[in-house]
């Protein structure tokens, strides 16, 4: 259920943040910028991102104060544009590489796989940058420094380290990288910490991927086992085939539950001077939502599925008009309308993903936290900050940004 009052801050000077934005307008808001995404071939994005992030920010609350986003839907054109020009050279000369040497093209993927790569941390950090400069709250903006440069190379370094150790070293590598982003975040003249250490992580992450491993272990020899007996065509197979799909299962919900143990600890780690926060978001937090998203996806292709039955069955000569093809002058509405339907399918898929893995995440998120000595915003002071939309015209056209 959605808060729409705000919970009293104590006299010590902390306070719950919560979020009161209201479903039906977030919802609204999708369908209609997603509808337009159609006639503006996908460039409304730019207004519908700005869109949601102006909902989310503003109802977002410390208390009674919320935040602001100050971005514009032209930044994050303008950034996209200068991104292409950026990736467009990559593309076209990994095209003529490909062309010039037929023999070497397979391994010509790699060096672009690389390049793309470096590219996504780099834009990652750049576009974080982007967005806290636009964020707002009592009027003073969020900044950020360092170098996505540097950023990247550690990415990549603490990435091969996590490789090479089989996952050991992931949350070592959380903790360094949500350091440097966080030591190089300001809120005014306030300076961001990150006070988190990856044996914590380790610590709270280890019996869930425990038992994950002995999930598949399991997994595993039910389904040999089952291939012995015959699988589905006997009753002990199937029996041991439905023991291992439920083992399949209990993995998926167990990444649900590390997704929720990682998030809490990025939260409860935040520091700004004498600012801190801490989150109580149970490991649960978010299977209703995947479940949800899961359901309601299933939802939309079953009605698909059936709008499609409907018009094969209610129209007798559908079957001679695709047996005609291009010849026959009704194939051209016929096709019309079923690029129409298709894409009209794929912007329902979009549609929940936002609301759940966008919307849903964030509320959850942010209901869980506390931050406590928010006295020491009273002392804060306004600070010169930049920020480009590079960054984000980058991982939007990386696909790696958030929203």
């Amino acid at each position: 259920m959605d808060q729409t009052t705000a919970p009293p801050a104590d006299a010590g000077g902390s306070a719950r943040m919560f979020f009161s934005g209201a479903l039906g307008t977030y919802l609204g808001m999708l369908v209609k910028g997603s509808l337009l995404l159609i006639p503006t071939l996908g460039f409304y994005r730019f207004w519908l991102t700005t869109r949601v992030r102006r909902h989310l920010w503003a109802n977002t609350r410390i208390g009674t104060e919320a935040f602001e986003y100050a971005g514009t839907a032209r930044e994050l054109l303008i950034g996209f544009l200068i991104a292409l020009a950026v990736l467009v050279p990559v593309y076209v000369l990994y095209a003529l590489a490909g062309l010039y040497a037929e023999t070497l093209q397979a391994f010509a993927s790699l060096p672009l796989f690389l390049i793309l790569y470096v590219l996504a941390q780099y834009a990652s950090y750049r576009a974080r940058r982007y967005r806290a400069t636009r964020t707002l709250f009592r009027g003073v903006r969020f900044g950020m420094r360092g170098s996505a440069w540097g950023y990247a190379g550690r990415a990549i370094l603490w990435d091969l380290a996590t490789v090479f150790s089989l996952g050991i070293a992931y949350p070592w590598r959380v903790a360094a990288l949500e350091r440097y982003k966080m030591r190089n975040t300001h809120f005014g003249t306030l300076e961001g910490d990150f006070t988190g250490r990856g044996g914590e992580l380790f610590r709270r992450l280890l019996p869930v991927v425990l038992g994950m491993i002995a999930a598949s272990v399991a997994g595993a020899v039910l389904f040999g086992y089952s291939a012995r007996l015959g699988g589905f065509r006997s009753g002990a197979g199937a029996a041991l085939s439905l023991a291992g799909i439920a083992l399949v299962l209990l993995n998926i919900w167990c990444l649900m539950l590390l997704s929720a143990v990682s998030t809490r600890f990025r939260l409860s780690h935040v520091r700004f001077g004498g600012v801190a926060l801490q989150s109580d978001l149970p490991r649960g937090a978010f299977v209703g939502l995947y479940l949800k998203a899961v359901l309601c996806a299933l939802a939309w292709v079953l009605a698909g599925a059936a709008v499609v039955a409907a018009i094969v069955v209610g129209a007798p000569g559908l079957r001679d008009v695709l047996d005609d093809g291009a010849a026959s002058p009704a194939f051209i509405p016929l096709f019309a309308l079923a690029a129409i339907g298709y894409v009209a399918f794929l912007v329902g898929f979009g549609v929940i993903f936002r609301v759940f893995f966008e919307r849903g995440l964030w509320q959850r998120s942010v209901n869980s936290i506390t931050v406590t000595g928010l006295a020491a915003l009273d002392e804060v002071v306004a600070t010169a900050v930049t920020g480009t939309a590079l960054g984000e015209g980058l991982a939007d056209a990386l696909d790696v940004g958030g929203f």
